[in-house]
């Protein structure tokens, strides 16, 4: 182990910002350059300190400086260095709190000293990191630490909690020092980088291997997700955008997303894509807003605003001195922007517009009218137009479109240094720097305006400009006519071609010629001529009195009506085709001047139309057998002599789940009834648009719905009132449902063998799944030798509880797979072996997924339903499923006229 190598605070806070920084700060002989930001931040610290502790010991006149030979007895010590071991750290005071009885020694909290006025997450780790070391002097972790912003106000911070955290941070950083790793850690830029000492280090290097993470919008999780697919640079990323299908037109728009790898292909390419094209619209006088701020302080000292007509551009900066000054400037801004009240204003970004919110309200101004006139230029860009830049930034894409800035080195952080350097100094220099910068940034947004209106202008006409979706065709003319005769012969190479519409023999290069899809389907006029051949005649009386008026004295005008009635009859051996017509009058009332029909021909439809045997065959076809539209109307033509339309199909099913509305109902009850409930869900297209339908089973019987989200409102609904075991996998929106739950072993154990197969070398994972292993296998082969019986499973419990005292709670695992795996066994403590605690509940969901497999097979054959005719169909599905499951005919059920499935007995 090297002595020399100490762990400081700086070391353990930058590890926990960033591995390769603390990697360099302690074995890189380049110790970079500190950014003026960092170094005025650590210079107000310094002062901060010296005030506060001067104060301190006069008000505290015992507090003495820290000595680790006479730690004891003292309230308070002062400027105290903790070592321990390789560990080391600074800690402004230390302060005495009661101990407890069964401990001798004194127990002292930390506190820390900041430059900042408010509290960042590193400023918490950091006395997290003083905390443990002190933990390991005094023998007691300390519960509570102090940190004092810089204005004066003390922060409590709760440290008990967060001792976890850190834990595998220590680990790593001590194996450092006992072993110096051989390579760095990986290099991932983030959002701490622009105030790092090694920025430009990282840069240069993360240029050089095109690393991903130099997209401003890549994270760490992203960068792992593509590095399991094996893209390790953007180039490669670029090769990953595809083009999106043209869908139809969705009734709700979906929310603009940022694609990394259309971005990633604008850089290989050089080109600007766009994604899509949202018009701007000019006015003739228009306002480019620009506002400068100290976050630390949630203070607004600059306000730019650069005035644009059509004779030309004047800009008007606002200064504030001190925060006395916001409410001045604030208020010249209103009056300037009132003054031009068509005016539209632009910003970009969010920060504006939080800024106008939070001076509106600490000012009491209705600034409403002027919300209603901010564009914000990004919203223009984000998601749909993607520019050859690393980043979105103002400066970025100001920089690719020759927009210069009059001080290189300009930044939002670099604002902030110069504008603690002119409160320190109050040099006219550092103030002019900021105006500038101010003005440089309106005006850059002014021009980027201008840049975006020429881009969808001229987009078809520029060649560094592509369309993301539909990407350019250059050609000459004659080409272009090649390219019509080739696509001519492609259309006539189906075997469905249109010979009227489409001629090898002209040019077909008429660009207003109506050519209908290939895809356009054609649908027959399906007049059927009245079967000759009936097998049975019915004369139905006619009526004895007027349905209206009751008049029994109704006219014999012998008006002849007659319905025909197409069905099926079904035998051990077969079926036949049954034709019965039936035959009646319509009798004349003379005080209603009507003619009424016979009673019987009520409901019967069209004067040919389809009896129940019929419908159930068609259905069963469609339902059972997976048999496209297509196929069953040829079927029905050439068994039956019958030619029916494939919406009369869609009839049927629909007619069907109406009839046995009333057996759903039946099997919503009995699955109610079940002291367990198997659930799932899986993703259906509606014609383009994403849905979900979900199962609920008691492996029984079964039902079906569908809703347009994922939102578990469905199975919440049906559960309100279940008092049985949910049986589940591990989607979250189950875990909220008020009854207990059995979580799936299958999925689990699915998820824990995939993630090992792809971490064959993860030694400390392979361990713990051997644990896993070592605890489920002893309870299934119990399961498999007894059954699902209490008495024999719940001796296992001990067994549990042994598991997850050893593996899991208090555990600390270095592989990343393993505390995956140790938090889900945590926070499904309850739900994991609930079939352990009570009788014939199953430890899998495969019944659900059996249940919905076949609606799975449905989806890969048909592609997309339609919402009216899924309905019908999941409601007929789950009819289906039922039979299914208790090994019963489905056919023979719908020509039962039972309702009840249960009930039914399926003859063998």
């Amino acid at each position: 182990m090297s002595t020399e190598i100490i762990i400081t605070s700086e070391v353990f806070v930058a590890y926990s910002l960033c591995p390769r920084k603390a990697f360099l700060m302690l074995f890189s002989d380049d110790k970079g350059t500190p950014h003026d930001y960092s170094r005025i931040i650590e210079e107000r610290k310094r002062t901060h300190q010296a005030e506060y502790l001067e104060v301190f010991k006069q008000e505290h006149i015992g507090a003495k400086k820290y000595d680790k030979n006479n730690f004891k007895g003292n309230d308070f010590f002062v400027e105290a260095s903790l070592k321990s071991e390789y560990w080391e750290a600074h800690c402004d005071v230390l302060t005495k709190v009661d101990a407890s009885s069964s401990r001798r020694n004194s127990i002292y909290e930390p506190t820390i000293i900041i430059g900042t006025c408010s509290i960042t997450n590193e400023h918490k780790t950091e006395l997290l990191f003083i905390g443990k070391i002190l933990g390991q002097i005094q023998k007691q972790l300390p519960a509570v630490g102090t940190i004092v912003g810089m204005d004066g106000k003390a922060h409590r911070v709760k440290l008990e909690s967060g001792y976890k955290s850190i834990t595998s941070f220590l680990k790593t950083l001590q194996g450092w020092v006992e072993e110096k790793p051989i390579e760095p850690p990986p290099l991932i830029l983030n959002k701490h980088c622009p105030s790092c000492q090694f920025r430009d280090l990282c840069r240069e290097q993360a240029v050089k291997e095109n690393n991903l993470s130099l997209l401003d919008r890549m994270t760490p999780k992203a960068i792992q997700k593509y590095h399991k697919k094996g893209i390790f640079t953007i180039h490669q990323l670029s090769y990953l955008f595809r083009l999106r299908r043209n869908k139809k037109k969705r009734k709700s728009k979906l929310p603009v997303k940022h694609s990394l790898e259309l971005q990633a292909l604008a850089i290989r390419e050089q080109k600007i894509y766009i994604q899509e094209i949202p018009s701007l619209s000019r006015k003739p006088v228009e306002l480019f807003l620009d506002i400068e701020g100290i976050p630390d302080e949630n203070f607004y000292y600059l306000i730019g605003l650069l005035v644009c007509t059509a004779e030309n551009a004047s800009y008007h900066s606002f200064w504030a001195n001190t925060a006395d000054d916001e409410e001045s400037i604030w208020k010249q801004l209103i009056e300037k922007i009132n003054s031009y009240p068509e005016a539209v204003i632009y910003h970009y970004g969010s920060y504006e517009v939080k800024a106008i919110n939070e001076l509106a309200k600490r000012y009491s101004t209705d600034c409403e009218l002027i919300k209603q006139r901010l564009i914000n230029l990004n919203s223009y860009i984000y998601g749909k137009v993607y520019f050859p830049t690393y980043s979105n930034s103002l400066k970025a894409i100001g920089d690719f479109i020759g927009i210069y800035w009059t001080v290189p080195n300009a930044s939002g952080l670099q604002s902030i240094a110069w504008r603690y350097q002119w409160e320190d100094s109050q040099e006219v220099e550092h103030q002019q720097k900021l105006i500038q910068y101010n003005q440089d940034d309106c005006r850059a947004l002014k021009l980027l305006a201008d840049e975006y209106c020429k881009i969808i202008t001229n987009s078809e006409l520029q060649s560094n400009i592509d369309f993301a979706n539909q990407p350019k065709k250059e050609s000459t003319e004659v080409g272009k006519k090649i390219h019509n005769q080739f696509d001519t012969i492609l259309k006539f190479a189906h075997a469905d071609y249109d010979k009227k519409k489409i001629s090898l023999s002209k040019d077909n290069t008429d660009e207003n010629s109506q050519i209908k899809k290939r895809g356009a389907r054609q649908y027959k006029n399906y007049n059927r001529a009245v079967n000759s051949k009936i097998n049975k005649v019915i004369h139905v009386p006619a009526l004895e009195a007027c349905p209206q008026c009751n008049n029994e004295l109704l006219q014999e005008k012998r008006k002849i009506i007659y319905k025909i009635v197409i069905d099926l009859i079904f035998f051990k051996t077969g079926c036949r085709k049954n034709i019965i017509k039936y035959i009646g009058y319509k009798n004349y009332c003379p005080i209603c001047k009507k003619y009424s029909a016979p009673p019987s021909f009520f409901g019967m439809g069209r004067p040919c139309s389809y009896g129940h045997g019929f419908k159930a065959w068609v259905v069963y076809q469609r339902l059972f057998l997976r048999l496209p539209y297509q196929i069953i109307v040829q079927e029905t033509e050439e068994l039956f002599g019958e030619s029916i339309a494939e919406g009369t199909i869609t009839y049927f099913l629909k007619q069907f789940s109406e009839h046995y509305a009333e057996t759903e109902l039946i099997l919503i009850q009995k699955i109610l009834e079940s002291p367990f409930i198997h659930v799932d869900e899986t993703q259906i297209s509606i014609r383009g648009i994403n849905q979900y339908v979900w199962v609920f089973t008691d492996g029984k019987h079964v039902i079906f719905r569908l809703t347009k989200t994922r939102e578990a409102e469905i199975v919440h609904e049906i559960l309100s009132e279940y008092k049985g075991v949910l049986v589940s996998d591990f989607y979250g929106g189950y875990d909220s449902v008020n009854c207990k739950q059995q979580k799936c072993w299958s999925h689990l154990i699915k998820d824990i063998n995939d993630d090992l197969w792809d971490a064959p070398f993860d030694t400390e994972f392979e361990c713990f799944v051997s644990e896993v292993r070592n605890l489920i296998i002893p309870i299934l082969e119990t399961v498999e030798k007894y059954g699902l019986k209490k008495r024999h499973l719940s001796k296992f419990n001990k067994v549990v509880e042994k598991f997850y005292t050893q593996n899991i709670l208090d555990k600390v695992y270095r592989s990343e797979l393993a505390v995956k795996y140790q938090k889900r066994f945590e926070r499904y403590r309850q739900s994991l072996f609930t079939f352990l605690e009570q009788d014939a509940i199953p430890w899998n969901n495969n019944t659900a997924e059996r249940a919905i497999r076949h609606l799975a097979i449905q989806r890969k054959i048909s592609g997309s339903f339609y919402e009216s005719g899924a309905t019908s169909y999941l409601v007929l599905l789950g009819i289906m499923q039922t039979c299914r499951f208790q090994d019963k005919s489905l056919l023979k059920f719908f020509m039962s006229g039972e309702k009840d499935i249960d009930k039914f007995k399926s003859s063998k």
